[in-house]
This record gives structure tokens, sequence and C-alpha cells, in this order.
């Protein structure tokens, strides 16, 4: 029988039919892409100075540099599959006071795939992947409110048909690839300095289809959140953000509508950073602390995120790397 080493099912079951045709597919586009916001629990809805990085919310980057950019490696569930990883990168520019713009990419590998037919022969290998690249746009509509809109293109990719020429044996989507596009909206209002408040909605788009029979809906999310930056004396700055998030797709059993998260940042003589957050994503699976540092000299920061004590599994290691540049 053909097999395929591991990631073979992990492609399929995680990516398309995770939970099968009452759940999501795309469900890369709910994993937390950067390590700043990682060890701040997952909140970046109300940060208006994420430079290059959108995910969260389009309207950041009218608040943002003249130029930005940014990129992060994670290895991903290394404990559980081998040469796993994901990467996040981005671009950005204002125009102006009020103009901003951006291009984003996230990119999941599920590892090499090794395929053997049932003599136990190679035949070959493929590496199963997601995509989600697009661009942003935002405005300031006053000095202090911003709007933005985002535009992706997603496309996923579990194994190519040579791989089972015999047919699918398990109860997934036939065909093994699939594409579709998504918008994102947000607003983002300063009132203060000390203070921001964010909203955005994630993933509107048709469903994603891998075969004629079937469709999956993407996971769309809506987020609210705030970030306040109390006044402190000293060479000593302090961010404390906070989010709710809520699916805005029908309930999946076992997975709670609702999820949050809330961080603290401390920023020493604007050189080094030291993160602490919290996430609750569900009741039975992702939630626990995370933690981070950084440092940052002449625009280029350095950045490490770690979320391993949001998965109940004791051995998972998620380290993320960050490198991003302002101008």
């Amino acid at each position: 029988m053909i097999r395929a080493l591991l990631a073979l099912s992990l492609g399929a079951a995680s990516v398309s039919a995770q939970f099968g045709p009452s759940g999501p597919a795309a469900t890369f586009l709910t994993i937390t892409p950067d390590a700043r916001t990682a060890a701040l629990g997952g909140c970046g809805v109300a940060l208006d100075d994420l430079d290059a990085n959108t995910y969260y919310n389009p309207a950041n980057v009218a608040f943002g540099p003249r130029l930005a950019a940014t990129w992060t490696h994670v290895n991903w569930l290394p404990h559980m599959f081998w040469g796993m990883s994901i990467d996040h990168g981005g671009v950005a520019c204002r125009v102006g006071d009020r103009f901003g713009a951006a291009a984003n990419v996230l990119y999941l590998q599920y590892g090499l795939q090794e395929v053997y037919n049932e003599q136990g022969a190679f035949i070959g290998s493929y590496r199963p992947h997601d995509i989600a690249a697009g661009v942003s746009a935002a405005y300031r509509i006053l000095p202090s409110l911003s709007a933005g809109l985002a535009a992706n293109v997603i496309y996923q990719f579990l194994y190519p048909a040579w791989a089972y020429p015999g047919g699918w044996p398990w109860q997934f989507p036939r065909n093994g690839e699939a594409a579709t596009f998504a918008c994102d909206a947000g607003v983002q209002y300063r009132p203060h300095d000390a203070l921001t408040l964010g909203f955005a909605v994630a993933n509107l788009g048709p469903d994603i289809r891998f075969d004629t029979t079937e469709s999956y809906f993407l996971p769309r999310t809506g987020r609210v959140g705030f970030a306040v930056r109390p006044p402190i004396p000293g060479p000593v700055s302090a961010t404390v953000t906070g989010e709710l998030s809520r699916d805005l797709f029908p309930a999946v059993e076992g997975r709670d509508l609702y999820h949050w998260g809330t961080g603290l940042e401390l920023e020493f003589a604007r050189l080094a950073f030291v993160r602490l957050g919290y996430l609750h994503y569900d009741r039975d699976g992702r939630r626990g602390f995370t933690w981070g540092v950084g440092i940052e000299r002449r625009g280029v920061r350095l950045d490490v995120g770690v979320d391993s004590g949001v998965y109940q599994e004791p051995s998972t290691r998620n380290v993320r790397f960050q490198v991003s540049a302002r101008f």
C-alpha cells in the first residue's frame, strides 16, 4: 500500500479537512506568525507599531515608518513532525502623513514526504505546503484614526496526483490542491499617545474547494483589542495589550467561539525588550503563558518569541526568530 512519512496525513488532516465538512480549511491562517506578538499572547490588533506586519490589522501601516521590512521563521511543532516550518515576511511603506501600503506572505511547509509502493520501492517525494500572499493599504481618515484593507490569495498543496494513482485511501478530498482569495479589513483609533484601540475582521472570502463535491469555509475571524502605554519616568517604557477574537464561522465541536489574550512589553532605553503574555484559545487545546525578548540598534531589531506553554504537550518547542528593520 502506498505510504508517505508521518506528515502525509497531517497535510490533509490539519489543512483541508481537520474537522471534516463541518470545520474550516486553511487553519494555518490562525497561527500567530511573528515572534513579537507570539510573546504577547497573540495580541496585535491594536499595536500600531508592527511596521510591515499586517496579519492582525491592515490599518496599522498608516501609523508606521516610511519604510519597513520584517521576516520570521519557526520550526513548527518539531516534536511531532520533523521538518515542518513557518515563514512570514513583509515590506511596507508610508507615503506622506496619511497613506500606507504593505505586502505580506505566510508560508507553511510540512517537510519532505517520501512515497513508496506496496513493494517498498521508492517512487518519489513532494513537499506539502500552504501559502497566503497579499497586499494591503491603509489611510488615516483623521490624525488619530486609520482604516485599512487587505486582499490575499490562499493556496494549499497537500499531495500530487501521482502519489496516489489508486485513489486516496482516507476520508479527505481526492484533489490535492486548491486556491481561493480572502479580504481583511480593520481600523485603529489612537485618541492619545498612551492608548490605541483596534478592530479587524480577517479571511472574509469564498470557501476553498478541493474537488467538485466538497468545499470548506475559511477560518473567518473578528478581533477587537487595546494597547496602553502608561507614562513611566526614566529609561523604561511599557505597553500593555489585550485582545478578544471570535470565530465568524459555524461552531465546531470542541472549539470555543471566543479566544482572548493579553501581554506586557517592557522596553529598556530603546535597546532591549522583555515580553510576557497569556493566550487562551480554547478549553482543551491552546492556552498558556508566552514570553520573548528582543534587542534593537539603529532601526534593526531581533526578536525571539516562545509560545510552547500554550500547548498541552510538554515536549513542544515553538521558538520564533524575527528580524525587522525600519527606516
